[in-house]
């Protein structure tokens, strides 16, 4: 029988270093495929199917994406990744976000034969501390790619590294802001472990530290739950 492929969900505030941390991941372990809900909006748009041109259309018009849209790229996207890499171990990163999307994604696993049960790993990091990292954050609006004025600078400031592209700031990343999707996310948490059916199977991962110790963590976590 062939094994399951062990399905690892972040979870953390904005600014916990979910997707810095599974990028890194990915990097030691090849295998590991980091699934990154922005970039699989993009794949769908750039692939002009019908429905990457409603997520267009929705975006455009300064809309949020319903969770029902929000599944269904996840699926088709998903499903794309596992066809082509078969990946030995998948990290999600920014999805579910909701407790409608964790109840979607066990619904999928029941569904696709290849998928082992969610794991939640949560990055777990105190609201002043993400107020911080957000503050200096810059990102490549092209591609998705952030950066940190203290943690994780650009070699040349306000550039990317990948693509020479100029980085900006979101709008999203004032302190104020940063303070109520903070609270959102402490709001929807308990939900998201619940749709997800794993609330004694929660891991919790002090997201304070250097990068590597915290890397270290999540991959003693991740190395034991992607061994057959």
């Amino acid at each position: 029988m062939t094994a399951k492929i062990p399905l690892i969900v972040l979870l953390g505030p904005p600014g916990s270093g979910k997707g810095t941390q599974a990028a890194k991941l990915q990097e030691v372990h090849p295998s590991w495929l980091h699934v990154s809900t922005g970039n699989l909006f993009r794949a769908e748009i750039s692939s002009g199917s019908e429905l990457g041109t409603s997520v267009k259309d929705i975006l455009s018009e300064g809309k949020l994406v319903s969770d029902d849209v929000t599944n269904k790229v996840f699926e088709s996207q998903l499903l794309k990744l596992l066809d082509e890499s078969a990946p030995e171990a998948l990290i999600l990163d920014g999805y579910p976000r909701t407790k409608p999307q964790a109840e979607y994604l066990v619904g999928l696993v029941a569904r696709e034969s290849r998928l082992s049960e969610p794991l939640p790993v949560e990055l777990k990091v105190p609201e002043e501390e993400v107020v911080r990292r957000l503050a200096g954050r810059w990102v490549n609006p092209r591609t998705g790619k952030v950066y940190h004025s203290e943690v994780n600078p650009p070699k040349v400031a306000g550039i990317c590294d990948e693509d020479g592209a100029e980085l900006i700031q979101r709008s999203d990343d004032r302190p104020d802001v940063i303070r109520s999707r903070y609270q959102l996310y402490r709001e929807q948490r308990n939900g998201i472990v619940e749709g997800l059916g794993a609330k004694d199977r929660l891991v919790i991962v002090p997201g304070e530290g250097s990068l590597d110790s915290i890397r270290a963590k999540l991959e003693g976590i991740l190395s034991r739950d992607a061994t057959p």
